[in-house]
């Protein structure tokens, strides 16, 4: 449950005594994801990064969700709502999941990423970034994380479009074999776009609801 801003100031200060630092804790998971889609671009652009070093990221993840959904348990009240601050948690890992599959995937299938995949990771890389940035402001500045929620959803709207002009390009190469391998790999960094898009439209939810 949330506390109510119109409490008086003395019931207000007992609640941030007993409430763990939830936002905290959902920026802390925020930032492995950031590092996640850091090693998700250096992968994307050929460097040392791999399919294990994004799976450990992911489990870095996970033990970052759980601390915070532990806080949300023990928590008496919290200054954002829980189920608020459980859905940006749970879309948050599914972008990490998401981004661990590509580069599983593309192992398997001994796909090399191009140049159209690492401008896609690096507009990913560039959106989580900023939307840990909003997370950030929940502790109060509610107009910056509505304009950070505006710009993720700019960088996961970029990643399709580049998406579409890759998939165009592919077919219009002569190896068309390359080009259906391509455009399923590509896919999916489409799809890891709209799920940062939907974290981001939850943000702007917080925002809405909680300014």
């Amino acid at each position: 449950m949330r506390a109510r801003r119109r409490q008086g100031h003395g019931f207000g200060r007992f609640f941030r005594m007993v409430a763990p630092d939830v936002v905290g804790l959902l920026v802390a998971q925020g930032q492995v994801s950031v590092a996640a889609t850091g090693a998700f671009l250096d992968w994307s652009e050929g460097g040392a990064a791999d399919a294990a070093a994004l799976t450990a990221l992911e489990h870095d993840a996970d033990e970052a969700r759980r601390a915070l959904l532990g806080a949300l348990r023990a928590a008496l009240a919290t200054p954002i709502d829980q189920e608020d601050l459980y859905i940006l948690s749970e879309r948050c890992d599914r972008v990490v999941n998401a981004i661990r599959d590509i580069a599983v995937e593309a192992d398997a299938l001994a796909w090399t990423p191009d140049r159209h995949a690492a401008r896609m990771a690096g507009d990913l890389h560039a959106g989580m970034t900023v939307l840990v940035e909003g997370f950030a402001q929940l502790r109060g500045d509610f107009a910056s994380a509505g304009a950070a929620a505006d710009k993720v959803r700019a960088h996961a709207r970029t990643v399709v479009w580049r998406y579409r002009d890759a998939v165009a390009e592919g077919y219009r190469s002569a190896d068309l074999q390359a080009a259906v391998i391509g455009r399923e790999l590509y896919r999916p960094y489409a799809r890891a776009a709209d799920l940062l898009e939907a974290v981001a439209d939850r943000l702007w939810y917080v925002v809405l609801a909680d300014a």
